[in-house]
């Protein structure tokens, strides 16, 4: 049974994304097997990467986009290896995602001609940005609810559905990584990861997320090299900040961006 609940949460994610809204003047871009669409803008401020959620796609950064559009900035939505449209075999919870990452900085640096790039990505999203072989190489980071360690998630979201049970199976689910998906525990680690850094980070979490707890995310902090900054919204879970708190949202967005790299 255990074995059949982990073979679930690696299975692929896809769907059926359709054309983004000509309102906006989004275009859909197909580059290196990474499925996306790009929102331009005329103002030579940064572009942003954006990175969605587990088992989500492009479609729940849209309005970050949008946003972003507004405010002079042309962005990058993406759908992660084995979501949406992109294929991949398995979710491998930010390890195997991060190519997908580079490969979509690697597209706006040489077919878009960003000067600069940061990425903003969503739990898995922003894992997808740290992990891997190495960090993909942007000029900030912005990470919203990003996991510590697998332990951690896999230990938190069962005991949110099961209490102390949960916390006695999670071995049985996250020791199954390295044999299913042939990655190693320690690859799946932003705590660590986020050492690895070098340049400027923004990390915001939900007080109220289970998911990945208020202290969690700080370990994640403290972690990190300076220059960084913390942003808590208050009562959010593990949900879209964006849409929980917009006014807070925007304003810490775009102060890290105009202090750190406009």
């Amino acid at each position: 049974m255990v074995w059949n609940v982990g073979d679930h949460l690696s299975s692929p994610a896809y769907a059926q994304i359709g054309s983004p809204s000509v309102e906006h003047g989004a275009e859909a871009v197909v580059f290196e097997n990474v499925h996306g669409w790009y929102y331009p803008t005329q103002a030579h401020k940064a572009c942003i990467l954006l990175m969605h959620g587990i088992r989500s796609n492009r479609k729940e950064m849209v309005g970050r986009a949008i946003f972003l559009q507004e405010e002079g900035y042309s962005s990058f939505a993406v759908d992660l290896q084995a979501h949406g449209e992109t294929p991949g075999e398995r979710i491998t919870y930010g390890y195997q995602e991060s190519e997908s990452a580079h490969s979509a900085v690697r597209f706006l640096y040489t077919h878009k001609g960003c000067s600069k790039v940061v990425s903003l990505g969503s739990s898995l999203g922003g894992a997808a940005s740290l992990l891997g072989n190495k960090p993909i190489e942007v000029d900030g980071y912005i990470l919203e609810a990003v996991y510590p360690s697998i332990e951690n998630a896999v230990q938190n979201r069962l005991k949110i559905r099961l209490g102390t049970l949960g916390q006695i199976l999670a071995p049985l689910l996250y020791q199954q990584i390295p044999l299913r998906l042939g990655i190693t525990l320690n690859s799946l680690q932003p705590v660590a990861a986020i050492k690895n850094v070098n340049s400027p980070i923004l990390i915001m979490n939900g007080t109220e997320d289970e998911h990945t707890t208020i202290e969690e995310a700080k370990s994640l902090y403290n972690n990190a090299p300076h220059p960084k900054e913390f942003v808590q919204i208050d009562g959010a879970s593990h949900t879209d900040l964006y849409n929980y708190n917009r006014d807070q949202y925007k304003k810490a967005v775009l102060d890290f961006l105009s202090k750190y790299v406009d």
